[in-house]
């Protein structure tokens, strides 16, 4: 079985915890709440006071628009990486065979809630950057953008779970975060290339919908909505089921409650063994 089909399989499996504790997907609808409300109080205010209008041709953007910026994506982070960090306790609790409450693992983010505040400032500080290379070097400033985003998230792909998990503080956590990829980067890099082409298969119902709305009656449109934001509270719900899974195995050798030890032995190689 080749890395892309075992990170399928995980995957899978992933769903098939969710299904045992569906509550862990309020977690997901939480934070997309939140996300949405926080941008509306940025954005309302930004637009009505101009900040937002784009610059003229050959202007470079204000600065106080990075600043506005800045504190958005502060706030945002903040909100996503607590309910995050709620999820991956909760996930921890149920791989040990416990039966998490979403209290448990309200409690277990809110106890590291010093770290997710300078992640969250950390975060907001590297996306910040990112943009004002992008609006600054134009065409080629949007590829480097790109790039250095996709270097950044792999790098900190096992951040949340080793935030909660484990006590360091927030740049050692990225380290380590960093060490872990290194040790487990092709299950990594499967895994997160693999959770595309479920999303798309899964999509294909709410599209029908969609077009059903369109064609026949809008209630069937706001069905579409309501189901493509479900699937993504589920989605995100997998995602962050599978990082513990992945974290855990990478820690402790063990093949997490609901993952088959058989799938997962040999899955992760250290690098320093490699030739």
């Amino acid at each position: 079985m080749d890395k892309f089909s075992r990170s399928w399989d995980m995957i899978a499996q992933s769903f098939s915890v969710l299904r045992k504790d569906k509550k862990l997907v309020i977690f997901p609808i939480l934070s997309g709440l939140s996300a949405l409300a926080i941008a509306a109080a940025y954005f309302i205010p930004m637009s009505r006071i101009g900040i937002l209008h784009p610059p003229a041709r050959g202007e470079h953007v204000d600065p106080t628009v990075y600043a506005w910026f800045f504190l958005w994506y502060c706030t945002n982070y903040f909100v996503i990486i607590l309910f995050n960090c709620a999820l991956a306790a909760c996930a921890q609790i149920r791989f040990s065979g416990g039966e998490p409450t979403l209290a448990d693992g309200m409690a277990k983010a809110a106890a590291k809630f010093p770290n997710i505040l300078l992640w969250a400032i950390v975060s907001a500080t590297v996306g910040t950057i990112l943009r004002i290379i992008e609006d600054r070097a134009e065409s080629f400033g949007k590829i480097v953008s790109e790039l250095l985003g996709v270097a950044w998230a792999a790098v900190t792909y096992l951040i949340v779970p080793v935030l909660v998990f484990e006590e360091e503080n927030v740049f050692s956590s990225i380290k380590r975060s960093g060490q872990l990829l290194r040790k487990t980067w092709g299950e990594e890099i499967a895994g997160s290339f693999g959770f595309g082409l479920p999303f798309l298969v899964l999509s294909i119902p709410g599209i029908l919908i969609a077009f059903a709305g369109i064609r026949f009656h809008p209630l069937w449109f706001a069905v579409a909505v309501l189901y493509f934001l479900m699937l993504a509270a589920a989605m995100s719900a997998v995602k962050g089921i599978f990082a513990v899974a992945l974290y855990r195995y990478a820690t402790q050798g063990e093949a997490p409650a609901g993952f088959s030890q058989v799938m997962l032995n040999g899955a992760f190689v250290d690098v320093s063994n490699r030739d």
